[in-house]
């Protein structure tokens, strides 16, 4: 980066082609060396907080110049030379881990997304950050009961921060999501750019309870008692009717003299002996199995598409009948999942199975 007549924000003085010349890693104001350790830090901390570059706000660099040297701070990717937002932790073509140049040191992606996860209007303390970046092997180590290791997950996915999704920036749908965004975000994106979903395998195992557990209350209502509806039928049917039918078949087809009925034999005997209601009473459990299946199978697929759009409408909600100051905050509390009321569905499904598999 070019200095030269450029002044020293110090001293004032103009920089010469063989001055040495330190620049600030959190603005990037440039300084004489001698300067910058006698004033010991630098003396734009109002650009650390705004997180505006000196540029931006001092430089008088023709916008031309300005703009090409954004450009530069995008991430390009040292493996596939894939050109990633400067927010991205993963390059989002070949999945490298990224490094911003822009900065001397890469913070860990957990710890990036706890910074936008606070408050927008939370300061942080300038004196801590220019300490965290003296300590650039504390930055990128996550440590859990005394053991470092590297946490590689980027909790965006990929996906920028400032990328819209239907008037919905990428930072305000990760905060209304909360839990599980590196797979959410990116199915987001896809369903945004493509109209194509991804098979939800949460939702297909437990249905109505997942809609529950993701704050998509009356779909998952609705689900749940269906659900729910359709496994006491069986249950229900099987012991009353369809169970005791089975048995007299079976009876029926071992008096005929086959010593090993299989299950050709056994439903040959019942279409030919049994009349069309018993058929009836004896299939419905069997039917009702299907039924179960292929309500898990729609909830599997419909399910982030259903859920991105109660994302977008709920955090567009929040933005339109609130203040700035409250929005965060607000979308933070709206959010995240229900952990205690899919545990009670999943308790009061398994106290049901149990009950009725006693009939």
């Amino acid at each position: 980066m070019d200095f030269l007549e450029k002044q020293c924000p110090v001293c004032s003085e103009k920089f010469n082609k063989d001055d040495d010349i330190v620049v600030c890693p959190k603005c990037g104001a440039p300084y004489h060396r001698e300067c910058y350790e006698k004033n010991g830090k630098c003396i734009f901390p109002d650009l650390h907080k705004s997180k505006k570059s000196w540029r931006e706000v001092y430089d008088s660099t023709p916008d031309k110049e300005i703009s090409d040297e954004t450009e530069k701070l995008n991430i390009v990717c040292p493996l596939c030379g894939e050109e990633n937002p400067k927010d991205t932790l993963i390059c989002r073509k070949c999945g490298q881990i990224l490094y911003d140049s822009s900065k001397q040191t890469a913070k860990n992606p957990y710890d990036r997304f706890k910074e936008f996860m606070r408050n927008e209007d939370a300061e942080e303390d300038d004196d801590d950050n220019t300490q965290e970046e003296k300590n650039p092997e504390n930055d990128f180590n996550f440590t859990s009961g005394g053991n470092p290791f590297i946490f590689f997950i980027d909790p965006m996915g990929g996906v920028a921060k400032n990328e819209d999704f239907d008037g919905v920036s990428g930072a305000e749908l990760a905060k209304f999501v909360r839990a599980n965004t590196p797979y959410y975000m990116p199915v987001f994106k896809k369903i945004k750019s493509q109209n194509k979903g991804k098979f939800n395998f949460a939702a297909f195992f437990f249905t109505g309870g997942w809609y529950l557990y993701r704050k998509q209350y009356l779909t998952g209502t609705i689900i749940s008692l269906l659900y729910f509806l359709m496994v006491i039928a069986r249950y229900l049917v099987t012991a009353w009717f369809a169970a005791d039918l089975w048995k007299e078949v079976y009876s029926a087809v071992s008096a005929s003299g086959i010593s090993y009925p299989g299950y050709e034999d056994i439903f040959s005997w019942a279409f030919s002996h049994n009349s069309p209601d018993e058929l009836l009473l004896m299939m419905t459990p069997y039917m009702i199995s299907v039924l179960t299946f292929i309500l898990q199978l729609v909830c599997g697929f419909a399910a982030n598409r259903s859920y991105y759009k109660h994302c977008i409408a709920k955090v567009s909600s929040i933005k339109k009948y609130n203040s700035s100051e409250d929005t965060v905050k607000e979308i933070a509390e709206k959010g995240g999942v229900n952990t205690p009321l899919a545990w009670s569905i999943m308790v009061c499904y398994l106290i049901a199975t149990f009950a009725f598999s006693l009939l």
